[in-house]
């Protein structure tokens, strides 16, 4: 029995010695994970008209205005270029939940709200369309008009069992407040149609404190001024967004939850007196429909204006990242790399590996398969470990495969190890045989 002990040993001696099959996390840098998100959809804004890189154009080629959004563009997050697939409400609400170009709004299919859902968040919406039932169906609460128009139409609150019933009386007191806003004639009452959801998202916000939640808001005016009025009313509607948007911007802040304002589409005008559109053949193919705005703020969210062509289809990736919720399910976008602390995810590293920066080592790994380095400020490292140093530029979520620049890769070595391994079992099963005849 002696010899089966000694060949046992040996066996789990050489799995401690083997590297990990899992990730190891190697805190280098604080970062901060907002407690909740609010995504607020300005239906019909086209970032042409309130972003300074771009200017808005009449089909008849006349230069527009532009509208001056301060809480919009001044600080946070701003991606310069972002671009809807399809300039269209439905369509676009459906990409912009799942991800996916290819979304049915009538069988969504997996969503960030099931996401959230599985890990504890409420999920809730004030919507301002009557078209988006299916997205509506996903929330927990929903305050919500079944048409379009400024007036007669009242909000209707719905609950599911999970809503908290403080959140019910709060919904319920916003839809008393609806004609308040909606009310004045001309652009005030477009100004105020917005002004509603904003002020009753914000107001939700600050009585959400210690609940993780995602909220998604449509303010719908901006579309209804682009349709029926002329591009100098349209203009004046977005104008009279920036003071709510203040307002939201604030209750987020105070309260540690991400904002991101974006929208579904933008608006083109034939010429500066016509009414607009966007869906149409004549409109659909226009940059004033295609570019929409996308900005987000809140904590770890760096300062910056972010280059390059994105699309909708990065949203939701992008809220996921944000609040740290891992997706299994395929999307066909991309993070967009805002976080101030950066992550470095190492494949294949070797034993010893260590991460420097300016001279200085931040942080030592364990060898495991893979090693997952946060809080990352941006800048370029060092990885050192078993001969190996590797200068690279961290920007954003990085990922690093290691497992060809070592002399035997990673897959070689765990090969040999699993090679040892099957020839002890087969000692050990030999002397197990010899110890049973024996006996």
């Amino acid at each position: 029995m002696t010899e089966s002990r000694g060949m046992l040993l040996a066996i789990l001696l050489l799995l401690l010695l083997l590297p990990g099959g899992g990730a190891l996390e190697v805190q280098v840098g604080p970062t901060d994970r907002p407690a909740g998100a609010v995504i607020l959809v300005i239906d019909g804004l086209g970032s042409s008209y309130v972003y300074p890189e771009h200017n808005a154009y009449a089909l008849d080629g006349s230069p527009l205005g532009k509208a001056v959004l301060f809480n919009l563009t001044g600080g946070g997050a701003r991606a310069v270029d972002v671009r809807v697939p399809v300039p269209e409400t439905t369509k676009s609400h459906s990409i912009l939940v799942t991800g996916r170009t290819g979304a049915d709004w009538n069988q969504l299919g997996p969503t960030i709200f099931d996401l959230a859902r599985e890990r504890g968040y409420l999920c809730l919406a004030i919507m301002e369309r009557g078209d988006s039932m299916s997205i509506l169906e996903e929330m927990d609460a929903v305050l919500y008009l079944e048409d379009n128009s400024l007036r007669g139409a009242e909000p209707i609150p719905g609950f599911s069992s999970s809503a908290p019933a403080g959140l019910t009386v709060l919904f319920q007191e916003w839809r008393d407040r609806f004609a308040e806003y909606s009310n004045p004639q001309g652009i005030h009452g477009y100004a105020g149609y917005n002004a509603w959801a904003l002020d009753a998202a914000a107001d939700t916000v600050e009585h959400l404190i210690g609940k993780p939640f995602i909220l998604l808001v449509n303010a719908g005016a901006v579309d209804s001024a682009g349709h029926n009025l002329n591009a100098s009313g349209y203009l004046k509607t977005v104008e009279a967004l920036d003071e709510p948007l203040g307002r939201l911007a604030g209750a987020c802040r105070r309260n540690e939850i991400l904002l991101m304002v974006t929208a579904d589409h933008g608006m083109v005008f034939p010429d500066p007196k016509g009414k607009g559109g966007h869906s149409a053949e004549k409109y659909a193919a226009r940059l004033e429909a295609l570019r929409v705005p996308l900005v987000i703020t809140g904590p770890g969210i760096e300062e910056l204006n972010l280059g390059g062509l994105w699309s909708e289809v990065d949203v939701a990736p992008t809220v996921l990242s944000l609040l740290e919720i891992s997706s299994n399910e395929s999307t066909e976008g991309l993070s967009l790399p805002i976080r101030a602390g950066s992550t470095l995810r190492v494949r294949g590293a070797p034993a010893g590996l260590e991460l420097w920066r300016d001279g200085i080592r931040l942080a030592a790994a364990s060898g495991d398969e893979e090693e997952l380095f946060r809080g990352l400020v941006r800048g370029e490292y060092t990885l050192r470990g078993e001969g190996l140093s590797m200068r690279l530029l961290v920007d954003g979520e990085q990922s690093v495969d290691l497992r060809g620049e070592k002399a035997l890769p990673e897959g070689a070595r765990r090969g040999m190890g699993v090679a040892m391994i099957l020839a002890i079992n087969l000692a050990g099963t030999a002397a197990i045989v010899r110890i049973w005849r024996r006996e």
